[in-house]
């Protein structure tokens, strides 16, 4: 009979959802979601990204996305700007302000990521690593 608690996708949801909300506890004191700390990650990696491919990287929906650049752009994080060549793509350009942030909490991540794999060898995690990259192949 199937048993859901030993479901490989319901301990991985689990486990991320999990995960997610400890760095969002972490970043909420300090002023900052995990949401747009992510969206700071990707928008200071590509100068000009567009918001499709923001989505993409952060694997969420075109309009939650818009709603999170709203938000972040009436902060003064970012600007939004129509690419010359198609006026139909927003292309996201960090302004001063949102790079500063993202200098300040990017460390965060990285402190989360020591917090999440302690006691876990780099052998260990290569094998996770591999294990997730052959479950994905297996739904491709």
């Amino acid at each position: 009979m199937f048993d859901l608690e030993t479901c490989v996708a319901f301990i991985t949801n689990t486990t991320s959802k999990k995960l997610a909300n400890a760095f969002n506890e972490r970043l909420i004191p300090l002023g900052i979601t995990r949401v747009q700390w992510t969206a700071l990650y990707f928008l200071g990696l590509q100068e000009g990204i567009s918001q499709r491919e923001l989505a993409e990287k952060m694997n969420i929906k075109d309009s939650t996305v818009a709603r999170l650049i709203d938000r972040m752009e009436k902060e003064g994080y970012v600007t939004r700007l129509k690419d010359p060549s198609d006026k139909r793509v927003t292309n996201l350009i960090l302004t001063e302000k949102g790079r500063k942030l993202r200098e300040e909490f990017l460390p965060e991540g990285q402190k989360m990521s020591e917090i999440f794999s302690q006691n876990i060898t780099k052998e260990e995690f290569e094998t996770f690593k591999r294990v997730l990259t052959k479950m994905v192949d297996n739904i491709s």
